[in-house]
């Protein structure tokens, strides 16, 4: 899953250490796995030797490789012979109870996107306030769930150039290279007409509609990009995308280094990104760096007094999943 660096001009944990946080985030979110699996294979240890079910085959190896080996020799441990009254199960696990194996899955992502907010939205002493939009974010929920730990993310940042604040979209950050990405939100049956043009014609059944070409702000945010690392005086490859998974994009510009990828090449594009081979590196840490270091932020003094005493290793997952679902 990816770390979430930046969100919109919100204070984020990542400023204030990003050598620490992305490695302290990823332990967090193993030991985190491994209470919460072994929490319900022992609220639901009855059912599950009834139904004589593998409860420690390798089904969730995507959130963990590398770790799930030594994850489920610790869950073994974790489980205890359960009581005919229920007593000794541990209440606030009692929601786990008859859910399946996708089911923890899917409250493992819900708990751990509500954290990904937090730690993009908080430091020790400050917090921003969250528009409820990005709690429902569904964009942003699939690309930090289907990308994994070694992307970095900003999610529509707010830049500073020249005292002068600077709205952006979606900035990934991989081991190798930095995409700048402006998406298009249409229907299934949408058809986008790209050209060099200041509008881009968008296609409804027998309508057609003016859409402002995305390749503007494309090209407003690899400029920004560059300068800031010009700046720093160092370079990392940038490249330019055009995202519409629901849609279709007729491209029909000539020449043009921007990809184009709509429903029909979204599959392979992410398939691709995924499988990037490299751990985080040094250029990739240092350009994050320098571009959160440009960044627009509000925060304001924290008024809560929750995890102050060890902010780092609380993530203040979600209690009470079925109800805010």
């Amino acid at each position: 899953m990816a770390h979430l660096i930046k969100l919109d001009d919100y204070i984020s944990r990542y400023q204030l250490d990003l050598q620490r946080y992305p490695s302290q985030f990823t332990r967090l979110k193993k030991e985190r796995w491994e209470l919460l699996k072994g929490s319900w294979i022992q609220v639901n240890t009855t059912r599950l030797e009834s139904k004589k079910e593998d409860v420690y085959d390798d089904w969730f190896e995507d959130v963990n490789k590398g770790f799930v080996a030594k994850t489920f020799e610790k869950v073994k441990k974790l489980r205890k012979p359960a009581k005919e009254d229920g007593a000794g199960e541990d209440s606030s696990f009692s929601y786990l109870k008859g859910k399946t194996k996708e089911d923890i899955r899917e409250i493992f992502y819900y708990e751990l996107f509500q954290s990904q907010l937090k730690w993009a939205s908080s430091s020790l002493l400050e917090e921003s306030r969250v528009h409820p939009r990005y709690r429902y974010d569904y964009r942003l929920r699939d690309f930090l769930r289907d990308f994994p730990d070694n992307y970095f993310f900003m999610y529509y940042p707010v830049f500073v150039v020249k005292g002068a604040p600077v709205e952006m979209e979606i900035i990934i950050l991989s081991p190798t290279e930095v995409w700048c990405l402006s998406v298009l939100e249409g229907k299934d049956h949408s058809v986008f007409e790209a050209s060099s043009d200041r509008f881009w014609n968008e296609y409804i059944d027998k309508e057609r509609k003016k859409r402002l070409s995305p390749l503007l702000s494309l090209n407003r945010m690899s400029a920004i990009i560059k300068a800031v690392m010009k700046e720093e005086g160092f370079f990392m490859p940038v490249r330019q995308g055009v995202l519409a998974p629901s849609s279709m994009i007729d491209n029909k510009i000539v020449g043009t280094k921007v990809e184009m990828i709509d429903k029909r090449t979204y599959p392979e594009w992410l398939t691709k990104m995924k499988r990037h081979p490299s751990p985080v590196k040094g250029l990739q840490l240092k350009t994050a760096a320098a571009l959160l270091k440009h960044t627009h932020t509000v925060a304001c003094e924290r008024e809560s007094t929750e995890d102050k005493e060890n902010p780092d290793d609380h993530l203040s997952f979600s209690e009470g999943y079925g109800n805010n679902k």
